[in-house]
C-alpha cells in the first residue's frame, strides 16, 4: 500500500461518511475526526491487537482486509473477515473488556484509530450516533443473544408448564451475571452470590425437589394456610407452602418478572450448591455427614467441631454459617444428597395482567378507604385529592404518625439504656425511626399504642395483602392538621381540599402495571399525583445516593418513555438534606430480572443510553399512567414523581448485592425522598406541578430529539 497520509486522511473522511454509526455525525465532525485520529498501517500477517489485550481504541478499516481470529483454539479459528469501511474493536471501549479476538491483517492494510475516550464522547454527544451504534451491536452482532435465548426458552417452558432447572443452569451461566462473578468457575464457590439467592428462595430449598408455581390458587387450595405449613423467604416476600416433603407450592405475581426472579435465583443456587457437593464428593465425607445426623446427645460433637473436619477453610465456614445460621451441617448434608435436581411446574398465565387476586386486593383498598372516610371511592366528591405513593410499609406512615414525635424522648432514653445509640445521623428523626423497630419488638405495649395513634390520626391499613405480596395504607391528611408530624416535612397549612394518601408497598416488576391500573380505575379523576419511591442499582451513582429519573428504558425491547416531570425542583432540597450524597438525574433502565444483567449489558445502557441506574418497576408504572391519561381515566394535570435511592452498584467490582445496607447508609436517603414527596403533596397547589411538569417534559423531549 503506497498511499500517502494525506490520501489516507481523505479516504478516512469518505469511509466515515459510509460507516455506521459515523454516517450520522455532522460532516464537520467527521472531517475533524478523519484529520485528527491516528493512522496505523499493517503488513500482511501483522497483528493489530491480540486476544486478551487491554485497550479501548476503536478502528475503522480504510483499505485492505483484516480477519478476527479466536487464537485460544488450536488451530486458531477464523471468526470473520473485516472489509473496508467497517467499524471494529469498539466493544472494548464500550464494555471495559479485554479484546475478545485477535485482529490480523490478511494483506497490506490501513486503519483509522479512534481513541476510546473520543469514541465514547461521540456517543454521549449524539443521540443518533449512540442509537445507531446500539442497534449495530444488539441486532447486527447479537451481543445480547444469551439474554434473548434465556428469556425465549423460559417463556416457552412456562407456556408448556414445566421447567427443568438442570437444563436452564447452562443457559444461565452463559448470561455471566454481574452479581454472580464466578458462575463459570467450577473451582471457586461464589459465597456472596449464594447468599443472595438463598435469601430469596424458600427456606426449605435444600430439601425440595418440585416447585408448583401458580398465579391463582386452585379452588381446592383456596385457604392454603389452613392446609399446609408456610415456608419463609428472608429477603423476598413470597407466599410459599410445603404441600408434601420435597414439594412446595409458591404463588407468583402476574407477568414474567417474578417467574424470572424465582428461576434465576434457583439456577444460581443450583450452580453454587453443586460446587459444594463436588467438594464433598468422597465416601468418607458422605459417611461422616450421615453418621453426624444420626447421632444425638453425648455421642454427637458440636456442629462447629464437625464443620472443622470438612474441606472448608475458616473463612468458608464463616460464610456457610452466614448463609445458614441454624442447622448448618444439616444443610450441607442435604446439599450433598440433593444433587440439585429441581423441577418447576408452572400453572400460570404469563401475560395475564388483570388476575383475580389483584381484583380482590383492589376491593380491599376500596373497602379500607370507605371505612376510613365514610365514602366509597366511586362517590368521592370531585374536589377530594388522592395522592398515590408506591413506597414501603413504614417510611410514609412513620413521617406522618405523631407517635414518633411524641414518644421520641422515651425511645431515645430506652436506646441509651440498651446501648443502641449511634452517631452520624444528619436528621435526628431518622435515628428514632431506626430505633423504633427494636422498640416495638421489646416494649410489649408499644405496638398496640402505635395502632391507637394510627386510628386517631386517620391511618387505615388494608386488612390483608390477598397474596399479592403488597400491603397498603389509606391516610386521611385532614385528621393530621396541626398534628406533630415529622419536623422536616413542610405542611402547606389550611385552605386545601381534603387530601388522601394511598400508600402501597413495593410492587415487583411487571406487577406494577397491573397494580397501578387497578388503583387508577378505583380512584380515577380524584388522583392528583402518583409518587414512586424505589430502590435502584447505580450505574452513575453509588450506594446511598439518590436518582431522579427523567425517562425509563425497557430492557427487553429498548422502549423509551420520558417522564412528564421536572426533577430539578427536588434536586436542591435533596442535596441540602443529604450532604455528602449525590443526587443525579437521567434515564433509568427497567430490567427484566436482577440476575439477567451482565457487565456488558450494563455498560451498553450506561454508555449508549446514558442510563444512570437500573430498577424493575418504573416503566410499568409509567405505562399505566400514560394509558390512564390517554383513556381519560386520569385528569391531564396529574403530577408524576419518581425518586430512587441507590442500594447497590452492580458495576463496582467490590460491591455485592448480598451485602445489606447499614442504617446510616440506607435510611437517610429513604427518608429524604419520603419527606420530599410528602412535602410536595402537602404544599403544591393541586394540578400546578402536573401542568408545569407536562410542559417541561415536552420541552426536554423536543430538546433531546433535536440533539
Amino acid at each position: 500500500m503506497n498511499m500517502s497520509d494525506g490520501d489516507l486522511r481523505a479516504l478516512a473522511e469518505k469511509r466515515l461518511g459510509e460507516a455506521v454509526p459515523f454516517r450520522f455525525l455532522p460532516s464537520v465532525e467527521r472531517r475533524t475526526l478523519a484529520a485528527e485520529a491516528a493512522l496505523v498501517r499493517l503488513e500482511a500477517g501483522e497483528d493489530l491487537f491480540r486476544l486478551g489485550d487491554a485497550g479501548a481504541e476503536a478502528f475503522v478499516l480504510l483499505e485492505g482486509s483484516v480477519e478476527s481470529l479466536d487464537t485460544g483454539r488450536s488451530p486458531p479459528f477464523r471468526v470473520n473477515v473485516i472489509e473496508p469501511g467497517s467499524l471494529f474493536g469498539e466493544r472494548s471501549s464500550i464494555f471495559d473488556l479485554p479484546r475478545k479476538w485477535t485482529a490480523r491483517a490478511l494483506e497490506p492494510s490501513a486503519c483509522l484509530v479512534v481513541d476510546g475516550a473520543r469514541f465514547l464522547a461521540l456517543a454521549a454527544g449524539s443521540r443518533a450516533f449512540a442509537q445507531a451504534l446500539g442497534a449495530k451491536l444488539r441486532d447486527g452482532q447479537g451481543i445480547f443473544d444469551a439474554f434473548d435465548h434465556f428469556l425465549a426458552e423460559l417463556q416457552r417452558a412456562a407456556a408448556l408448564g414445566h421447567i427443568e432447572i438442570r437444563r436452564f443452569m447452562e443457559l444461565y451461566k452463559k448470561l455471566e451475571p454481574a452479581i454472580h462473578a464466578h458462575a463459570g468457575d467450577e473451582g471457586q464457590i461464589d459465597w456472596d452470590a449464594l447468599l443472595y439467592a438463598a435469601r430469596r428462595l424458600p427456606d426449605n430449598v435444600s430439601r425440595t425437589f418440585l416447585f408448583l408455581l401458580t398465579d391463582n390458587l386452585p379452588v381446592v387450595y383456596a385457604s392454603p394456610e389452613l392446609l399446609f405449613p408456610a415456608v419463609p423467604t428472608e429477603a423476598r416476600r413470597r407466599f410459599v407452602y410445603e404441600m408434601l416433603g420435597g414439594k412446595d407450592m409458591a404463588l407468583v405475581r402476574t407477568g414474567l418478572s417474578d417467574l424470572l426472579d424465582f428461576v434465576t435465583c434457583l439456577c444460581l443456587y443450583a450452580v453454587e450448591t453443586r460446587k459444594i457437593r463436588y467438594r464433598l464428593n468422597h465416601p468418607d465425607l458422605i459417611l461422616a455427614l450421615s453418621n453426624h445426623a444420626r447421632l444425638d446427645g453425648e455421642g454427637r460433637v458440636s456442629d462447629d467441631t464437625f464443620l472443622a473436619t470438612l474441606p472448608f477453610d475458616a473463612e468458608e465456614r464463616r460464610k456457610l454459617a452466614a448463609i445458614w445460621p441454624r442447622g448448618t451441617v444439616d444443610r450441607i448434608r442435604e446439599i450433598a444428597f440433593h444433587r440439585q435436581v429441581y423441577s418447576v411446574d408452572v400453572r400460570k398465565q404469563v401475560n395475564n395482567y388483570n388476575g383475580r387476586l389483584s381484583e380482590l386486593w383492589t376491593a380491599r383498598i376500596g373497602a379500607a378507604a370507605a371505612s376510613l372516610l365514610g365514602v366509597a371511592p366511586a362517590d368521592f366528591p370531585e374536589d377530594w385529592e388522592v395522592h398515590i405513593v408506591s413506597s414501603n410499609t413504614h417510611s410514609v406512615s412513620n413521617c406522618l404518625n405523631p407517635y414518633f414525635r411524641e414518644r421520641r424522648a422515651d425511645i431515645l432514653a430506652w436506646a441509651d439504656r440498651s446501648g443502641l445509640r449511634t452517631d452520624g445521623w444528619t436528621a435526628p428523626e431518622d435515628e428514632v425511626y431506626h430505633l423504633a423497630r427494636r422498640w416495638f419488638e421489646t416494649e410489649r405495649g408499644a405496638p398496640a399504642e402505635l395502632a391507637r395513634y394510627e386510628a386517631r390520626y386517620g391511618i387505615e391499613r388494608a386488612s390483608e395483602s390477598v397474596t399479592t405480596g403488597i400491603q397498603a395504607q389509606i391516610i386521611d391528611l385532614e385528621k393530621l392538621r396541626g398534628a406533630a408530624i415529622d419536623s422536616l416535612v413542610r405542611d402547606g397549612g389550611p385552605g386545601r381540599a381534603r387530601r388522601i394518601v394511598v400508600n402501597v408497598d413495593y410492587a415487583f416488576g411487571e406487577q406494577a402495571e397491573e397494580i397501578m391500573k387497578n388503583l387508577l380505575m378505583l380512584f380515577g379523576r380524584n388522583v392528583r399525583s402518583v409518587n414512586v419511591l424505589g430502590k435502584a442499582g447505580g450505574l452513575a451513582a453509588g450506594r446511598g445516593d439518590v436518582i431522579l429519573p427523567t425517562a425509563f428504558v425497557e430492557q427487553r425491547g429498548d422502549a423509551f418513555m420520558p417522564i412528564a416531570w421536572n426533577p430539578s425542583e427536588s434536586q436542591a432540597a435533596l442535596r441540602a438534606a443529604l450532604p455528602g450524597r449525590r443526587v443525579v438525574s437521567g434515564p433509568l433502565l427497567t430490567v427484566a430480572g436482577t440476575l439477567l444483567q451482565n457487565r456488558m449489558m450494563l455498560n451498553f445502557y450506561r454508555r449508549l443510553w446514558e442510563c444512570v441506574g437500573l430498577e424493575m418497576e418504573g416503566i410499568w408504572y409509567l405505562r399505566a399512567l400514560t394509558e390512564g391519561a390517554q383513556l381519560g381515566v386520569l385528569r391531564p394535570d396529574v403530577a408524576q414523581r419518581f425518586y430512587y435511592y441507590v442500594s447497590d452498584a452492580p458495576l463496582d467490582r467490590g460491591s455485592t448485592l448480598a451485602a445489606r445496607m447499614g442504617p446510616l447508609e440506607g435510611l437517610p436517603p429513604l427518608y429524604a425522598i419520603t419527606r420530599e414527596v410528602l412535602t410536595r403533596i402537602l404544599t403544591d397547589p393541586a394540578g400546578a406541578e402536573g401542568t408545569r411538569a407536562a410542559a417541561s417534559g415536552r420541552e426536554e423531549l423536543e430538546g433531546g430529539m433535536a440533539r
